[in-house]
């Protein structure tokens, strides 16, 4: 038996009757013998066929696999449990504190127990930065299983999460650790944490690696309408004196986030939030392909409404993911509030 944890190099002729443990890496070329099979799961060792042939893994796989770089984010990029999950992403977890008990955003706290303590306003949530001591142990823990660090962090202007990240990295004694401040939050910086997953499994060099996620950091932006303000009015993000006007008004601010500044582009009647996010998105891309997701917080329908206009009127050939904003980020935006990060694959 082929023990696990194994790269089998090309031209290798795997003999008849050999198992082939979970966990290794077969790469194109090998010349595999009928009789041999690769497991899927350690139980499978016990109940071996005959005649069965290895499925070779497919190139992403075998990219992923062969890459020497993980991808470290912010909690804050909201990206769906099952994509970081798919694309070995590494995530740092905010610190969220909800009355007298500190929280892990998304470890010990979900989405939807948040939102439901949130709508109870039985307190307000505070976050804070993840402190040094958590960018290095993930760190240290990638470097001693032989990998380099590619770590992506929301806008140093608004978050002490790049200078936590900076400082970790100065206490490492070897290993080597890229740092990038993002300019994004939420599917922005997930959007850009998904293409620095591909540009690691395609390139061949630091600098190539590095230009692609510029690339991308340098178009991408996010459009979110934020119904009620009262919560970023408790994290100091707006006055509360803007906040009451806006509730007063009934309409809701629609703020961009671009390059790392939060600006206010426009207001929007409640029954205009879907339209309003559309018009935005096609003065911006206009008619080249983008690569968009859409953020909703607890407010699925709407989500998957701007989801379906945004596939009938905008060129987008990648999936539109759909993400519920986690605590961290929610402690600021409140619930219900609808967003749509978004960047032009191409430059206009």
């Amino acid at each position: 038996m082929i023990a696990p944890g194994n790269l089998i190099a090309p031209g290798n002729l795997i003999a008849p009757g050999n198992l082939i443990a979970p966990g290794n890496l077969i790469a194109p070329g090998n010349l595999i013998a009928p009789g041999t099979r690769q497991l899927d799961s350690p139980r499978q060792l016990d109940s071996p066929r005959q005649g069965d042939i290895v499925e070779l893994p497919s190139q992403r796989h075998y990219n992923n696999y062969m890459s020497e770089y993980s991808v470290v984010v912010d909690s804050v990029a909201d990206l769906p449990r099952e994509t970081v999950g798919t694309l070995g992403i590494v995530e740092v977890p905010f610190p969220v504190v909800f009355g007298n008990q500190t929280f892990k955003d998304k470890v010990d706290l979900k989405s939807k127990q948040f939102f439901q303590m949130l709508r109870s306003k039985l307190d307000y949530p505070k976050t804070s930065a993840p402190p040094v001591g958590e960018y290095l142990t993930i760190f240290q823990r990638l470097i001693s299983e032989g990998r380099k660090v590619l770590t992506l962090t929301i806008p140093a202007r608004n978050s002490g999460a790049y200078q936590s990240a900076t400082l970790a990295r100065s206490l490492l004694e070897h290993g080597e650790v890229e740092i990038v401040d993002s300019g994004s939050i939420s599917m922005g910086l997930g959007l850009i944490a998904m293409e620095a997953v591909e540009a690691v499994g395609q390139e061949r060099t630091r600098e190539r690696i590095l230009e692609r996620i510029q690339q991308v950091i340098a178009r991408v932006q996010i459009l979110a309408v934020i119904p009620d303000l009262t919560w970023a009015a408790r994290g100091g993000r707006v006055s509360s004196a803007v906040a009451r006007i806006a509730s007063l008004l009934n309409v809701h601010p629609m703020i961009r986030l671009r390059h790392g500044v939060i600006e206010l582009v426009s207001k929007a009647n409640p029954s205009q939030t879907i339209d309003k996010l559309i018009q935005r998105v096609k003065a911006a891309v206009g008619k080249q392909p983008a690569g968009i997701a859409v953020m909703h917080g607890d407010s699925s329908e709407q989500a998957y409404e701007l989801k379906r206009r945004l596939l009938l009127e905008i060129n987008c050939p990648k999936e539109i993911l759909i993400s519920e904003v986690g605590p961290a980020l929610g402690s600021h935006s409140g619930p219900d509030v609808l967003a749509v990060a978004f960047y032009p694959l191409s430059p206009v």
